[in-house]
C-alpha cells in the first residue's frame, strides 16, 4: 500500500466517526500573516454538511490567532494505525444552545472533499544511516522567503540531519552559526540529500534546541504539509526516504545478530 493514501468517501466517514467518537486530539494548521500556527482541537461532533470542533488552543496556552470564515485549514489524527490528514474551510465559531455541546464554544467547518492518510511508522523517527548525508539549510520566513544570497541581515543557516521522520528532523550544527530563534518561529528550509542530488523545499517550525558542549542540537516539525497536491508530493518524497532508512537501519540490525 502507498505510504501517503488518498480515502475512497466511505473510509473517509468511517474515519471521521471514529475519531469524533473517540474524541481523539486534532491539530489544526492555520497560515496568517506569512507564518504558521498549530493548534489543538477535537472533533466533538458531526452535523452534516460540518464538523464541530472544540475551541481551538495553543500548545502553550497562548490566545490563538482568530480563525476567520472561508479560511483554508489542515487538520490532521492519528487513528489506529495511521495519520490522517485533510484540508477544510472554516465555517463559524458558536455556542450552540441546545444539543451536547451546548453552552461550548465551537469551531465549525464544512466537511472535507478529500482525505489521506498516512502509515504512522513515517511518523516514527529514523537516524540517517552511516555513509548518507542529509543536509539543511534554513532562513527566517517560509520557504518561498529563501534570500538569493545570505548576508548578515538576511542569514542562511545550515547543518547536517541526524534524524527524520514525516513530521519534522533534527540537526547539527555549530554553536556560533545560529541566532537565537524563538520557539514556534517559522523558517524556510531546503533539505538535501546524498551530496545535493535530490532536494525538496518545505516549511518549518523551530521546536527545541539543545546544547552540548558547543554542539548543538536543533529540532524541527514540519509544517503546513500535504494541503495541496505539491506538499503531498514532498510529504510522499520524505516518508520515503524515511521507509528507506528504516530498511537499512533493519538490515544493520540483523547482520549484527549473532
Amino acid at each position: 500500500m502507498a505510504r501517503l493514501q488518498e480515502l475512497n468517501r466511505e473510509h473517509m466517514s468511517q474515519a471521521i466517526a471514529g475519531a469524533t467518537e473517540r474524541k481523539v486530539p486534532v491539530t489544526i494548521t492555520v497560515r496568517q500573516d506569512g507564518s504558521w500556527a498549530n493548534l489543538h482541537s477535537c472533533l466533538i461532533a458531526i452535523r452534516d454538511p460540518h464538523l464541530l470542533l472544540a475551541a481551538p488552543r495553543t500548545r502553550e496556552g497562548e490566545t490563538p490567532p482568530v480563525i476567520s470564515p472561508a479560511e483554508k485549514l489542515g487538520l490532521s489524527f492519528k487513528l489506529k494505525h495511521h495519520k490522517h490528514i485533510f484540508t477544510v474551510t472554516a465555517v463559524n465559531t458558536e455556542t450552540p444552545d441546545s444539543g451536547p455541546e451546548k453552552g461550548q464554544e465551537v469551531l465549525v467547518v464544512c466537511w472535507p472533499t478529500r482525505m489521506h492518510r498516512l502509515q504512522r511508522r513515517a511518523y516514527l523517527r529514523v537516524d540517517v544511516p552511516p555513509g548518507r548525508v542529509v543536509r539543511a539549510s534554513f532562513w527566517l520566513g517560509g520557504k518561498d522567503s529563501e534570500p538569493p544570497q545570505a548576508t548578515p541581515d538576511r542569514p542562511v543557516w545550515s547543518g547536517r540531519v541526524t534524524n527524520l521522520s514525516a513530521g519534522g528532523f533534527q540537526l547539527v550544527v555549530d554553536n556560533n552559526a545560529v541566532w537565537d530563534l524563538d520557539v514556534g518561529e517559522t523558517v524556510g528550509v531546503r533539505l538535501s540529500f546524498e551530496a545535493g542530488s535530490e532536494s525538496i523545499y518545505v516549511d518549518g517550525q523551530f521546536r527545541h534546541l539543545e546544547d552540548n558542549e558547543g554542539r548543538v542540537l536543533m529540532g524541527f516539525q514540519f509544517i503546513g504539509l500535504a494541503q495541496d497536491r505539491e506538499s503531498r508530493q514532498t510529504l510522499q518524497f520524505i516518508s520515503g526516504k524515511v521507509a528507506e532508512y528504516q530498511r537499512e537501519q533493519d538490515d544493520r540490525g540483523h547482520r549484527a545478530e549473532p
